[in-house]
């Protein structure tokens, strides 16, 4: 892997960990700038942005959109966290997918306490992507350090 596609998947995940947060909202347009080079580089090259191949990536997108979508359909994830989490599945692989998963729960998990030890209004739903993005950034430094055995 590049530093500088690690770099630039960084950067983007950042960019839309901070627009969860401030606005609530995950933009599509903002998930096409990786979709769309990640779905050439599979069609392209046969394998993703990362060196997953197609089958590492199609698992890491079930593997990040399908428990999503159960979040979804209770109300308690918007759709454009479903769509980063299968997106960042589709990018890291189901390997590394899983990890991001595993710590993107425990920041949530924090984050929910944190909410309701300060007394959050009802009906407010916490910001996912920030917590997916975590998860996203330690998988990806993790692929970069090569800590495959360690994380």
């Amino acid at each position: 892997m590049s530093p500088w596609t690690a770099g630039a998947l960084a950067a983007w995940t950042l960019g839309l960990a901070y627009g969860d947060l401030r606005y609530r909202r995950i933009p599509n347009l903002a998930l096409l700038v990786v979709a769309a080079p990640a779905c050439m580089s599979m069609i392209l090259c046969g394998q993703g942005l990362l060196g997953a191949d197609y089958r590492q990536s199609l698992g890491g997108l079930a593997l990040g959109g399908v428990p999503l979508l159960a979040g979804y359909r209770s109300g308690h994830v918007g759709a454009g966290d479903v769509k980063l989490a299968a997106l960042q599945g589709f990018v890291l692989g189901a390997d590394w997918m899983l990890r991001a998963l595993l710590v993107a729960g425990l920041v949530l998990g924090a984050m929910a306490l944190a909410a309701w030890l300060g007394r959050r209004p009802p009906g407010r739903v916490l910001p996912a992507g920030v917590a997916l993005a975590v998860g996203f950034l330690c998988a990806l430094a993790g692929r970069l350090l090569g800590a495959g055995t360690v994380f």
